[in-house]
């Protein structure tokens, strides 16, 4: 268990140590054979001075060229150590993230917009942070070796770099602070904003028919307004940070090249001395103003840490027991007094044992917020969901979920093939054609270009409203759940192809309980045992529907 954000990106380290370990030692090596550029000029120059003979400087320009070459194979293969670190750190936190969202036990309230951010944006952040360690490392390295090469030379001059190293990473330390904070704010921002657009897109034809769109654009306007402003004070946070660590960085090279020039002319450092001083002076702004990216680095993926770590840690959104349903138990739901938003009344009710229940509620948020409940997503803020007799939340629920299969009304198609969709849940074939015909998916795959291999697309996307709906349902009918739940799974389907469909998933079902959450007449008229919910009166149970092809006279109470 992850106990503090700290803690996670750790971890996230840890999990690719060996890449960060491989990148480390090998920019460490580019960065020294850096370092050792301006030494070895300053020996050829020398060496020259002191009217060295040609084989000596040839030698030593050979030993230059092969340090260029050292230096260019170590950052060429430590970039790639270094970049898989950063991309399987972050996948790594990714799969931690989704572990924790799909969780048998419960999953979590955030929503789906939300969890997106976190689940791109911030694992990204923690990954770059896992890129830029090792080259913090190397930095870290490459200023200690040339703070000890520069008291080699002279002890002021090292002194000074010495000096100018820990004033740069305090200065740093404070400023990503203030980054740190502007970070978190940003992320949660664009969280708000992303989460926000998922809702509006979804909900989209709803708000056209009430005439809400205008209003969803503005509020969507306002909180993107909010998150352009947080990314601004994040990046002029960030400029802070960068431009300390330039402001820094150049007055230390303007102090050592003041003392290395006074040194040279008071005759305390010869010419071949101050070139390598002077060189090594002016080669590690480069370190230091990596040290100043990976404090904002750092900065970052602490704060992206924190908002991951928040949903590793938060308790689940419902909780389960430990009972499991009885095999061959009858699944025969019960509404003991269940508030459901939207509804006056507390629903007081009880489905069929076995063939068609339906519900009406012609209230639509009402009518979602049913098969939301017996899926677990959340629990009813008042009143009892019994099965069998038993509170729905004495179930543990993976396999309470194995014995409810609740099919919503927007249920979304996996990405791959139509077949791979219908198959999803049930592996006999036999099972799956039945399903199929019985929703009339068998019409989708004789139009689709590739019959059952044809692509969705993400989402379904590829595939009409209609034919959504018919591969979904098809879908759920292949698991053969001993209680399925179904809401408005026909909407986008023409009245004749609907009313198949609801006598052929009647027929399919039969012997098995099956709760429709509608107000269609088509499938109403087939239900066994049909529950009215209609705002503050109490729920009416009745076994006749009044409409196409039944006679008579409604729910009776």
């Amino acid at each position: 268990m992850m106990t503090a954000p700290g803690h996670l990106l750790r971890a996230a380290l840890w999990s690719r140590r060996r890449n960060l370990v491989s990148a480390a030692v090998l920019y460490s090596a580019h960065q020294l054979g850096e370092a050792m550029v301006p030494v070895i000029i300053g020996a050829t120059v020398s060496r020259a001075v002191d009217h060295g003979s040609p084989a000596s400087i040839a030698a030593w320009l050979a030993v230059l060229a092969a340090d260029f070459a050292l230096l260019s194979m170590s950052y060429r293969f430590g970039a790639r150590a270094a970049m898989r670190a950063k991309q399987h750190s972050g996948h790594t936190v990714r799969m931690w993230l989704a572990d924790r969202v799909v969780q048998p036990a419960g999953g979590v309230a955030n929503t789906p917009g939300d969890l997106l951010s976190r689940a791109a944006s911030d694992t990204t952040r923690v990954g770059a942070y896992a890129g830029m360690a090792a080259s913090a490392v190397a930095a870290g390295v490459v200023l200690l070796v040339s703070v000890v090469l520069l008291l080699h030379f002279s002890v002021l001059l090292g002194v000074i770099s010495l000096v100018g190293a820990v004033v740069l990473i305090a200065a740093e330390h404070g400023a990503g602070r203030l980054l740190r904070a502007r970070s978190h704010a940003e992320q949660h921002a664009q969280a708000r904003a992303t989460a926000l657009a998922e809702d509006t897109v979804r909900g989209l034809r709803v708000l056209k028919g009430i005439g809400a769109e205008h209003g969803a654009a503005a509020e969507y306007a306002e909180v993107s307004r909010q998150a352009v402003r947080a990314a601004r004070h994040a990046i002029s946070s960030a400029a802070v940070l960068s431009a300390v660590g330039v402001l820094l960085s150049g007055l230390y090279l303007t102090v050592v090249a003041g003392v290395g020039g006074w040194l040279a002319l008071s005759g305390r450092l010869g010419l071949g001395a101050l070139v390598s001083a002077l060189g090594l002076a002016q080669f590690v702004i480069g370190p230091m103003q990596v040290l100043a990216e990976a404090a904002g680095a750092y900065a970052r993926a602490a704060a992206s840490a924190t908002r991951v770590h928040e949903v590793l840690v938060a308790p689940p959104a419902v909780t389960g027991g430990t009972a499991e349903p009885a095999p061959g138990e009858a699944p025969v739901v019960r509404f003991d007094g269940v508030a459901i938003p939207g509804v006056g009344a507390p629903l007081h009710a009880e489905t069929a044992p076995a063939g068609l229940t339906g519900l009406v509620c012609a209230d639509s948020a009402a009518a979602a917020a049913i098969p939301a409940l017996l899926a677990r997503e959340r629990d009813p803020e008042a009143g009892r969901i019994l099965l069998a007799g038993r509170d729905l939340r004495m179930y543990a629920v993976a396999p309470l979920r194995a014995c409810v299969l609740v099919s919503p009304h927007d249920a979304v198609l996996l990405p791959g093939s139509i077949a791979d969709n219908l198959g999803a849940l049930c592996t006999d074939a036999d099972a799956v054609r039945a399903a199929a015909e019985a929703a009339r998916a068998d019409q989708v795959l004789d139009v689709a270009a590739h019959g059952d291999r044809t692509a969705v697309g993400d989402r379904g996307e590829a595939l009409s409203g209609g034919q959504r709906q018919r591969v979904a349902l098809a879908r759920a009918l292949a698991a053969d759940p001993p209680l399925l739940v179904l809401h408005d799974p026909t909407t986008a389907v023409d009245a004749v192809t609907e009313d198949q469909i609801a006598e052929r998933v009647r027929a399919l079902r039969a012997g098995r309980a099956t709760l429709v959450v509608t107000t269609s007449p088509a499938w109403l008229s087939r239900c066994d045992r049909i529950i009215r919910l209609d705002g503050p009166a109490p729920a009416a149970t009745g076994t006749a529907y009044a409409g196409a092809g039944t006679p008579g006279g409604g729910a009776q109470r």
